[in-house]
């Protein structure tokens, strides 16, 4: 991240108190900047549209356009903006929708403010960061994914948002055989590219969700 620049967020929560905790929070930190608040979905919608922040920490449970819907028409509109969830709420329904709403980062309310800060610029870089652990359930109900040890090593490290090139330099082969391994990843999960087939592979427990 760049030193100089700061980092313009947009600060929504229906709670005052909440808002007030959290630009206190990033207030202490040179490189944030709350550019404005929402206290409802429909609020987040209008003024992320209006002032393109960098990153939005919402809460997630808020009067009017449900969070989720808004994300994400924002992540279609604004693809580079980062968005990151600061809830209370830990359901595994609550984390897939927001993987499939394709937000950035998942985490809750009772975090220190260190690792709330850390998490932050975590997404800000482009990381997935969700803090709650995917339902065990959910895993243990699943058909289990028939990938050979170097196709699970490559699938983990596609989730963590590594490119074809940056898995080859990591596990010391081709980009071509990465390339190789992902096709028949893609292949065995069904899915028609490497997002739905992250998404499918969290959603299932395949695979670890990157935390900070």
């Amino acid at each position: 991240m760049d030193e100089k620049k700061q980092v313009r967020v947009l600060l929504a929560d229906d709670h005052r108190i909440v808002r007030e905790g959290m630009k206190l929070i990033l207030e202490s930190v040179p490189k944030y900047k709350v550019v404005s608040e929402a206290a409802n979905g429909d609020e987040l919608m209008h003024k992320a549209l209006l002032l393109s922040p960098d990153l939005i920490v919402s809460d997630l449970k808020m009067p009017g356009n449900p969070v989720f819907d808004s994300c994400k028409k924002l992540k279609e509109q604004l693809p580079e903006m980062k968005i990151m969830i600061l809830t209370a709420f830990d359901e595994s329904e609550d984390i897939y929708q927001a993987l499939e709403a394709g937000i950035d980062g998942y985490i809750m309310k009772d975090t220190m403010p260190e690792q709330i800060l850390s998490t932050m610029e975590m997404v800000y870089m482009g990381y997935s960061c969700y803090q709650p652990k995917i339902s065990k359930q959910r895993k243990q109900d699943s058909k289990q994914l028939e990938l050979t040890e170097r196709e699970q090593e490559i699938f983990q490290l596609i989730v963590e948002n590594l490119s074809n090139q940056e898995i080859a330099e990591k596990l010391y082969i081709t980009e071509a055989t990465v390339k190789t391994h992902v096709s028949s990843i893609l292949r065995k999960t069904g899915q028609p590219n490497r997002s739905q087939a992250v998404l499918f592979a969290i959603k299932n427990g395949y695979v670890k969700v990157p935390t900070s």
